[in-house]
């Protein structure tokens, strides 16, 4: 029998020169020679019948149907081809982009020292070795007011607002109060501020300059005192920070003797107000008094009597009587006319009696219409001036009693205090320095400055980019 692999033999032959010419040669690779084919049979490609989609190795060509075989990968690879060597032009421009990749590299790194690591070294120094201790005391106090009735009546309306309100308005007054130049000029008078700043033990940095101006004095007072009010509690808290604990409570001390004083300030502005208000009630009541007593009493000395109203009822009820007997008079005159004889004596004393009775009613007729007296003399119009005197009159004479009652009570008032601090945290000597931190001021500076570089260095990079 004939050699299967000898059978198969003519058929690879034509199979490989096919695949040789219609796929690509990968770059790197030499391409096949035809004197590999007689390598030996170790390192020559073993072949696989592809049958369907499936590869099958062990079968004879001559034996398998097979549509095409495929030469696997030798198990050491070719040698790949040497590059070669680049033009000048490309190497220079090659050697040009490599050094300005590194010049870029080295940028970053000179910026991040420049821009971070120093500052951070600088901070880390100032901080562990040249930064001074400062020492806090703190004094907790509230501001409270006395208790107020809250009547809407004229005497309390002199008594002011309603606790709560005068009581949170005291205390931001008192916040604000502290950080006030007139505040610290009082404090520099009394404990020379621009000594215990500028003591020497002090950094070179927070010191304060003893030379520089009131208004830089009053910068470097609010750098150090701390005043929060809370709204919820009424507290108010003052912290206040000097180079030596000593410093620091007699510090303390002065703000919490300051805002007693405004306090007490306060307090006896509020007395005055309340007073002054009170006595200028009162003296407009007295003038409007004594005006309405002044004018009725001009009424009546002009009229020429004391109460016209009665006046006028007591000439109202002698009409009506005059009336009455006249009327009963004329009846009996008639009467006795149609028995007696003209010239009677009863009859004439009858007529006598009934003139004199017109005559009086007359008169109080006139009386009671004033004539001749011009317009407004009428019983009438006396009556109306009349009664509204009286009744302006009464008026001021109300408005006296309450103005009196007013006063009285806002000098009650005055006589206690308003406004007094309710102190329950006093200033006590610290052991140990709360300030500066030093762990988180590094860590502080070190978060900006790395923001810092960041930003830069993206800013740099896009217009970079840009340019290109």
């Amino acid at each position: 029998m004939s050699d299967p692999s000898r059978q198969a033999g003519p058929r690879i032959s034509p199979l490989l020169s096919v695949l040789k010419q219609r796929r690509p040669v990968p770059a790197g690779i030499a391409p096949l020679d035809p004197e590999d084919e007689e390598e030996p049979a170790e390192r020559r490609p073993r072949l696989r019948e592809v049958k369907g989609g499936e590869a099958r190795g062990g079968e004879s060509g001559a034996e398998a149907p097979a549509l095409l075989r495929v030469a696997e990968a030798p198990s050491v690879l070719p040698m790949p081809a040497p590059i070669p060597p680049l033009s000048g032009e490309a190497a220079a421009r090659l050697e040009e982009r490599r050094r300005a990749r590194r010049r870029g590299r080295r940028g970053v790194v000179a910026s991040f020292l420049v821009m971070v690591a120093l500052p951070v070294l600088a901070a880390a120094i100032y901080y562990l070795f040249l930064a001074s201790d400062q020492y806090v005391s703190e004094v907790k106090f509230a501001v409270r007011a006395v208790e107020r009735n809250t009547g809407h009546d004229a005497i309390n309306v002199v008594n002011g607002p309603p606790n709560a309100v005068a009581g949170n308005t005291d205390s931001f007054i008192l916040a604000d109060y502290v950080t006030t130049r007139q505040f610290v000029d009082e404090v520099d008078r009394q404990l020379d501020l621009r000594r215990i700043f500028s003591d020497p033990a002090a950094d070179f940095w927070s010191r304060f300059d003893p030379k520089a101006p009131v208004e830089a004095l009053v910068n470097h007072w609010r750098s150090v005192v701390v005043s929060r009010y809370d709204l919820s509690t009424g507290i108010l808290t003052v912290k206040v920070r000097a180079y030596t604990a000593q410093d620091s409570v007699r510090l303390a001390e002065a703000v919490l003797e300051g805002s007693e004083r405004l306090a007490n300030e306060m307090t006896e502005r509020g007395r005055r107000d309340f007073v002054r208000f009170a006595e200028a009630e009162l003296v407009r009541a007295e003038a409007r008094l004594g005006n309405a007593r002044k004018a009725l009493g001009d009424f009546r000395r002009q009229e020429g009597t004391f109460d016209p109203v009665r006046l006028a009822t007591s000439n109202a009820d002698l009409l009506a009587k005059l009336r009455s007997d006249l009327s009963s008079m004329q009846a009996e005159a008639t009467a006795l006319a149609s028995a007696l004889q003209p010239n009677a004596p009863v009859l004439q004393a009858l007529t006598s009696r009934i003139r004199a009775t017109e005559r009086q009613l007359r008169l109080v007729e006139a009386e009671g219409r004033r004539e001749g007296g011009g317009e407004g003399t009428d019983m009438g119009s006396l009556v109306s001036r009349y009664a509204a005197l009286e009744a302006e009159q009464g008026f001021a004479e109300k408005s006296y009693g309450v103005a009196v009652e007013a006063l009285r009570s806002a000098r009650s008032l005055a006589d206690r205090q308003q406004v007094y601090l309710a102190t329950f945290a006093r200033p006590a000597l610290a052991e140990s320095a709360q300030y500066p931190s030093r762990p988180a001021a590094i860590a502080l500076v070190a978060g900006f400055a790395l923001l810092a570089w960041l930003t830069a260095l993206l800013i740099v990079l896009g217009i970079r980019d840009h340019l290109r």
